[in-house]
């Protein structure tokens, strides 16, 4: 009985609707034919389908200029005795015109034998391969990625990638806090979903504050990130943009409706214990015994395979040619976890007479034996690490219309509930410090909307127009402060002893863009700008004043950006590359302020700047870019950097807007045929040299009144740079990547 082999699929990346009629500009050069294919899926937005055999020893003539995709493809074809075919969805699939199923190879067992079958291009966003073809400092997840490696959490979706790193990665409540190059917090990294901002400000007391972005890993589809700031942005650090799954994305290719179940448990977490203590309790005063006590909690690890967290999501969707509809829900859940056995664990020991004092407050002790921690956190190997919990249930749902005429609208939910052991920094001021867990977790609520409108006509380059609307509307809740020695019991004003405290956010957005292309007498030339307007507002919800104290941020910002960038081609080898963004904000700080009161209103502010960028791209050798950046960009004050009570701020000073200078230098090389006639490697190298003027810092001190608190300062710069490394290998169904950054 004859049966099918299947054979590995070298990636897969989901396909674009598009047509073959319409017009993208190209700018591929004469190579062979694999990378041709790849350099046009991604150009043209669209996936291709081909057996790998059928690309081995072909090459291709360059294409430049503005084609159908019907002609680019023939022209890349020609002299090959290869033929193709689009489909209404826009996937090509690519064949020889003389051979047919009917003549592949059949095995000795009567098994038909199929060729390993290349899929390459990609929906919404670039491709893995991206970024090696981008004079830029770029990087891309894709969702096989996320996948692969997905770990406990959100974050983990970022491991790998070089420069990039997300704080609080067990300790944020399930969300996401971006840190590119060392630079993090107060909007200095724009993350995005789907074209919508759901980022917030998280006050850690002393140790200073966290920006928090909601999303369930299972809803992600591709990452794209820019490291450094961009024209069309106003992160300083950079960009990263998120994409949440289409009906595309879950439908299979020539069916109507599609459905995802997936699923996971893991290890080495245990419930949490209110009340649980951790680590050691170390001497309070030098006239204490030189002795660390350990915790009698926490070292009961589960075994390897007893589960003891787990997650899992559906999704459900319809694709039609003229519309589709999406829903989906995810859960997951997961109890403390315990460290690792390995590393610089606590382990105390007596370090003989010494001194401590404490400039602050202007006093000092002598220690006759010293008890060190031993470690970088007061926690024993394999030990719970306390506060680590984190349920979260979120929601999705999306639905597009395509009227024709390249035009479609696009709307979208998303929602995000968490509840998890969120402890801030401050609890937890050095390594001698003892973990406590808390009574209460942390809650937060997220429901994201969003609506974009695509006009992309046939045959006219000059429009590419997308135009977006976002609001978010966020809630965040934290245990009351329980300490009893300033602020009154929610009792007192007949609230539950349960009752949570905090802040209500919501933000709202509107931004639209166009990209025109331009084939003139001096060059192929790419423009691209637009518009953009935000506004914030942040209150402390009900009794969190008088229950915790009026530190929280209450105030609104509003703030307006337009942008334009050019990208020109003179020459074969040659790109210039130049950007211009214009920001203007203006902030207002809402709290009444009595007179007794020690933190003052800030009132209004407002102010304005403009960022502009040129880059420098060669091309001297095949497949080979050399390219330099230099930009010089605008950070405005945040809300809470603007307003009275922002993170625990008890005096509001006049901060200055952060300004980037930012250089960056790279190189891109794509070999074919490196080992063999159909590997395929690849390299980016970069180095970057950041220096940031009046980077906005904090120090703790008194006032005047006597009042000891926190202050927004500006320093005179900072300074990040360092050099970064990805690659990539790819042999039939192989695949391996390597990653490095070293920070000087």
């Amino acid at each position: 009985m004859a049966s099918t082999a299947i054979v590995p699929i070298c990636g897969t990346v989901p396909a674009k609707a598009q047509t073959a009629a319409q017009s993208t500009v190209f700018d591929i050069p004469a190579q062979p034919l694999r990378a041709s294919l790849n350099a046009f899926a991604s150009q043209a937005g669209l996936r291709i389908a081909y057996p790998a055999a059928l690309a081995s020893g072909q090459t291709a003539p360059a294409l430049q200029g503005a084609y159908g995709n019907a002609e680019a493809l023939r022209a890349l074809l020609s002299g090959t005795g290869l033929s193709f075919s689009i489909s209404p969805s826009g996937t090509v699939t690519i064949t020889d015109r003389v051979s047919s199923a009917h003549d592949a190879p059949v095995s000795a067992e009567g098994s038909m034998v199929l060729d390993v079958i290349e899929v390459t291009g990609g929906l919404g966003g670039a491709s893995v391969y991206a970024p090696y073809e981008t004079p830029a400092a770029t990087a891309h997840i894709d969702e096989s990625t996320i996948e692969r490696y997905r770990g406990s959490d959100p974050t983990d979706m970022f491991r790998g990638t070089p420069g990039i790193a997300s704080a609080n990665a067990r300790n944020g409540a399930g969300g996401i806090d971006m840190n590119i190059r060392g630079m993090q917090g107060l909007g200095r990294v724009a993350t995005k979903i789907d074209g919508s901002s759901n980022a917030v400000t998280v006050p850690q007391g002393y140790q200073g504050y966290s920006n928090r972005t909601f999303v369930d890993p299972d809803f992600i589809a591709g990452i794209d990130i820019t490291k450094g700031s961009d024209a069309a942005s106003n992160g300083i650090a950079g960009t990263v943009s998120m994409r949440t799954v289409e009906a595309r994305d879950i439908v299979e290719e020539g069916k109507r409706f599609g459905f995802r179940v997936k699923g996971g448990f893991g290890t080495n977490s245990s419930k949490p214990t209110p009340g649980a203590v951790g680590g050691y309790q170390f001497p309070k005063s030098a006239g204490s015994p030189p002795v660390a006590t350990p915790s009698p909690d926490g070292m009961d690890r589960p075994s390897f395979l007893e589960p003891t967290n787990g997650h899992g999501s559906a999704v459900a969707a319809f694709y039609d040619e003229k519309y589709d509809f999406l829903v989906g829900y995810a859960y997951r859940k997961r109890g403390n976890y315990h460290a690792g056995k390995n590393g610089p664990a606590a382990n105390p020991y007596g370090s003989g007479p010494k001194e401590l004092c404490d400039p602050l407050f202007g006093w000092c002790t002598t220690w006759p034996n010293y008890i060190e921690v031993g470690g970088i956190a007061n926690y024993r190997p394999g030990e719970e690490v306390l506060n680590t919990e984190l349920e979260t249930k979120s929601t999705i749902a999306k639905g597009t219309l395509r009227f024709g005429d390249g035009q479609s609208l696009r709307l979208g939910y998303n929602g995000f509930r968490s509840e998890a052991g969120d402890q801030v920094s401050w609890r937890m001021q050095t390594n001698r410090d003892r973990p406590v867990q808390r009574e209460q977790t942390g809650g937060t609520s997220v429901d994201t909307y969003t609506a974009r409108y695509k006009w992309q006509p046939e045959e006219n380059d000059l429009i590419d127009l997308t135009a977006n609307a976002w609001l978010t509307d966020m809630e965040l809740r934290k245990p009351w402060n329980r300490s009893g020695r300033v602020n009154p019991n929610p009792s007192d004003f007949g609230l539950p002893m349960d009752f949570r405290t905090g802040s209500d956010v919501l933000m709202w957005g509107l931004d639209i863009g166009n990209k025109s292309r331009l084939d003139t007498q001096l060059g192929d030339m790419k423009l691209d700008y637009g518009l953009s307007y935000s506004y914030t507002t942040t209150e402390p919800s009900a009794f969190t004043d008088e229950l915790s104290g009026p530190y929280s941020a209450y105030g609104n910002k509003k703030e307006l950006g337009a942008f334009v960038k050019a990208n020109w081609k003179p020459i074969d080898w040659l790109t210039v590359d130049g950007g211009l963004r214009y920001d203007y904000y203006w902030t207002k700080d809402e709290r009444a302020i009595g007179p007794a009161a020690h933190i003052k209103n800030s009132g209004e502010r407002s102010a304005g700047g403009l960022s502009p960028s040129l880059g420098l791209t060669f091309e001297p050798f095949q497949d080979t870019q050399i390219y330099g950046r230099y930009s010089y960009a605008l950070r405005s004050p945040s809300l809470l950097e603007t307003v009275s009570g922002g993170i625990a701020v008890s005096m509001i000073t006049d901060i200055d807007p952060e300004r980037a200078n930012n250089w960056e230098f790279g190189v891109n090389h794509t070999r074919q045929g490196l080992f063999g006639a159909d590997d395929r490697a690849m390299v980016k190298l970069g180095y970057f040299d950041w220096t940031i003027d009046n980077y906005v810092a904090r120090h703790v001190g008194y006032m005047p009144n006597g009042y000891f608190g926190g202050f927004m300062y500006n320093m005179d710069k900072a300074k990040f740079s360092g050099i970064e490394l990805s690659g990539r290998y790819e042999n039939a169904g192989f695949t391996a990547e390597l990653s490095a950054n070293y920070y000087t």
